[in-house]
C-alpha cells in the first residue's frame, strides 16, 4: 500500500520524474486527490508545513504534499521540521520529498534515517555507459518499439546518458514506425534528417569554443521547442564532468582510462575535454556551475528572466 512519506533522490531527471509520477498515481488511486507543491529555497518558512497540516478540515480531500528540496540540505530548522512532520503525519496526508543533489553524508542525517524508518527512501542513478544500451533495449520493449542491435548502438552513441532526450526520441520513432522493425539504416536516416541541432552537438561546439555556431544552435533548439530542462541537464552534466577533470589537473594528477569510463566519455572526446581544460580552470567552471544554478531557478519560475536569453549569456561566458 501507500506509505505515509517518500524520499526520492538523484540527479537524473527522467527517472526522478517517473518515480515521482508512480507515487502520484498510487496516491490518486488511494483517494489522495488534492496536491500541494512546496519549493524549498533559502527563504522557505518551515512552519508552513505544519500550517498546511493544520488546515485540513474534517471533510477535506486526502492530500499529497510535495516538497522540492533541490540541494538535499534542509538545514537545521528544516531537518527538525521534517522529522517532526514525518513522526506526526496524519493518515490523510502523504509526503513526497524530491532532491536532485545528494552526497553520501546525507545518508547519515537524522531526517533521512527517520524517513527510511517510517516511509520509503528511493535513489535514481544515471546509468553507466555500458548500462545505457541495456536501458535503451528495455525502454524499446516497454513501448513496443522493434529494433535491431545496430539501431540500439547508433541511438546509444547519439543520446549517451541523456535518458530524458532518449525517451522522447524513442517515443517519436514509435509514432513514426509503429510495429515495424527499425534497422540501423533507418535510424541513421532519421538522425541525419533531423534538422534541429541536438543538445549534445551543442555541448561539443561549446568545448570547441565555436561561439557563433553555439548561438545558431541555441536558436534552432528554441525554434524546435526543445525543453529547457533537457538543455540545462546537458550543460550541467558536461560542466560537472569538466570540473571533475579540472580538479584532477589542479592536483597534478593525470586522468586515467577508468576516469573517462566512469563519466561515459568516448575515446574521440578525451582530447576535446583536455583542450577545454587549457581554457577553463576549476574556478571558472565553479562560476559556470553557479550560473547554471541561477538558470535553473529561472526555468522553474523561482527567479525572473527569459531562460533562452540566459542560456545565450551563459554559453558566451563559457566561450569567452
Amino acid at each position: 500500500g501507500l506509505q505515509s512519506c517518500y524520499l526520492i533522490v538523484g540527479d537524473e531527471p527522467l527517472q526522478l520524474k517517473e518515480a515521482a509520477d508512480s507515487i502520484r498515481n498510487k496516491a490518486k488511486l488511494e483517494g489522495f486527490v488534492e496536491r500541494e507543491v512546496l519549493h524549498v529555497d533559502n527563504k522557505f518558512q518551515w512552519d508552513y508545513l505544519f500550517a498546511s497540516m493544520g488546515n485540513m478540515s474534517l471533510f477535506a480531500e486526502k492530500k499529497l504534499m510535495e516538497l522540492h528540496l533541490p540541494t538535499g540540505k534542509p538545514g537545521a530548522a528544516g531537518s527538525k521540521a521534517i522529522i517532526q512532520f514525518v513522526e506526526n503525519i496524519p493518515p490523510d496526508i502523504c509526503l513526497l520529498i524530491q532532491c536532485e543533489e545528494w552526497t553520501a553524508a546525507n545518508d547519515k542525517t537524522k531526517w533521512v534515517k527517520t524517513i527510511e524508518q517510517l516511509g520509503t527512501f528511493m535513489r535514481v542513478y544515471l546509468p553507466k555507459a555500458n548500462d545505457f544500451v541495456q536501458w535503451l533495449r528495455n525502454r524499446c520493449r516497454k513501448i513496443g518499439l522493434n529494433t535491431d542491435n545496430d539501431s540500439i548502438a547508433i541511438l546509444a552513441q547519439r543520446l549517451e546518458g541523456n535518458l530524458l532526450a532518449a525517451a522522447q526520441e524513442l517515443d517519436k520513432l514509435k509514432m513514426r514506425y509503429g510495429n515495424q522493425t527499425i534497422v540501423a539504416k533507418e535510424i541513421a536516416q532519421v538522425v541525419a534528417d533531423s534538422s534541429r541541432f541536438d543538445v549534445f552537438q551543442l555541448t561539443d561546439s561549446l568545448m570547441e569554443n565555436k561561439a557563433p555556431r553555439v548561438l545558431k544552435m541555441l536558436r534552432s533548439l528554441k525554434q524546435n521547442n526543445t525543453p529547457t530542462v533537457v538543455l540545462h541537464w546537458a550543460l550541467e552534466r558536461q560542466t560537472r564532468i569538466l570540473l571533475y577533470f579540472a580538479y584532477l589537473k589542479q592536483r597534478g594528477q593525470r586522468a586515467s582510462p577508468a576516469d573517462y569510463r566512469k563519466h561515459g566519455i568516448w575515446q574521440n572526446q578525451q582530447a576535446l575535454i583536455q583542450s577545454t581544460l587549457n581554457r577553463l580552470n576549476a574556478l571558472k567552471l565553479e562560476n559556470l556551475m553557479v550560473g547554471l544554478a541561477q538558470l535553473d531557478k529561472v526555468i522553474k519560475g523561482q527567479a525572473q528572466g527569459d531562460a533562452w536569453l540566459e542560456f545565450e549569456k551563459w554559453t558566451m561566458k563559457f566561450c569567452y
